[in-house]
């Protein structure tokens, strides 16, 4: 009998046909880094920044506006990612407009203490309801004249989201005593990231309240210990050497202050890294490794340095902060950078050309 032509096809190995195809899933794209890098120098930066003040104080605070359009150039110019320097696109006018905005209303809010504090308290109120259009518009901003690789971010006008967070939440502040407060400061965040855009591309926080509560509650805990440490101290230099001076007494409100300082390091460079890490961009994220020991040392630093010299420390104290910031913080991408911009830049030409300038001016918040 002749072989049949559908005969079973011969078997391999381990029962298999030798003719099967064995189809493996897709292996993920390894992640690549990219690390921020500021290379601004305090000689340099000296430079710009002493011609500032001295041009501000003679305008009586005018040139202000075209000062910090020369700062910001300057660090965003020497903050480079994959490389390429960031811009700042701003012009100084719209900056003056909003500075006379906001010393209006706090200079009107100062100086009617002295006539009426009825008006002062109008004031007062009138300053709470705008600020949290204030912040929306700072936020716009900022984010519309900041670009990198030709592609500038966006910020949405969500007012109404605004109004919730940034005025209304806070009453549930007292009424939880303190407990909501964790809470409001995510809403806050949440609303910040989720309202940016770049190239057209929607940012996402992925952060719950949880995150939030042990940052806050460990702050307290430490403020509450360092209060503890510092009374049993003074009880017990009082009973050795009786009632403490006047000078003794600034130095204990001193120590104090520096556990209330300890905590808002704390707070501020656990909340930075939860903050960048849950920002999502498209599949890229941002990892900050910010430590807390380390920023109060440098804040520290600073300060001293800044007293020390009467105030002319402080470029190099600016610059030393960028660096460590820039050092910290780093771009985890699953693709190459460069089609990540030639692939949104059709959407962010789009998108520029709904944008409005009727209230085009920053208000320095």
């Amino acid at each position: 009998m002749e072989e049949s032509e559908f005969a079973a096809p011969a078997e391999g190995a381990g029962g298999m046909p030798a003719d099967s195809v064995i189809i493996l899933p897709p292996v993920a794209p390894p992640l690549r880094e990219y690390r921020f890098e500021f290379y601004g120098e305090a000689a340099e930066y000296f430079r710009i920044w002493i011609v500032n003040v001295a041009l501000s104080i003679l305008t009586f605070g005018v040139f202000s506006a075209w000062a910090k359009v020369r700062t910001q150039r300057y660090f965003y110019a020497n903050t480079r990612l994959a490389g390429v320097p960031f811009e700042y696109l701003a012009q100084p006018l719209p900056i003056l407009k909003g500075r006379a905005i906001a010393f209006t209303l706090f200079g009107g809010y100062a100086l009617a203490g002295q006539f009426s504090i009825t008006l002062q308290l109008w004031l007062l109120g009138l300053i709470t309801v705008l600020a949290p259009w204030l912040i929306v518009r700072g936020l716009m901003f900022h984010a519309r004249y900041s670009s990198w690789r030709g592609l500038t971010f966006r910020f949405l006008p969500r007012y109404g989201q605004a109004y919730r967070w940034y005025l209304f939440a806070y009453l549930l502040v007292p009424l939880s005593l303190g407990l909501a407060f964790p809470y409001v400061k995510w809403q806050q965040k949440r609303f910040v990231v989720d309202q940016h855009r770049f190239g057209g591309r929607e940012f996402k926080f992925h952060g719950g309240s949880g995150d939030f509560y042990p940052t806050y509650l460990i702050a307290v805990g430490l403020v509450f210990g360092w209060i503890v440490l510092v009374s049993i101290v003074v009880g017990t230099l009082a009973s050795k050497f009786g009632y403490p001076s006047a000078w003794f007494r600034y130095g204990l409100a001193g120590f104090i202050y520096f556990g209330y300082f300890l905590a808002w390091v704390y707070i501020a460079s656990r909340i930075a890294n939860l903050t960048y890490g849950q920002a999502e961009l498209d599949g890229y994220r941002l990892r900050s490794t910010l430590g807390a020991f380390d920023l109060a040392k440098l804040y520290l630093g600073n300060t001293i340095a800044i007293l020390l010299t009467l105030g002319m420390a402080i470029p190099w104290a600016a610059i030393r902060l960028a660096q460590y910031r820039a050092a910290h913080l780093e771009l985890v991408a699953p693709r190459d950078l460069d089609g990540f911009t030639a692939e949104w830049q059709r959407d962010e030409s789009a998108l520029g050309a709904e944008m409005d300038n009727l209230f085009d001016l920053d208000i320095g918040l």
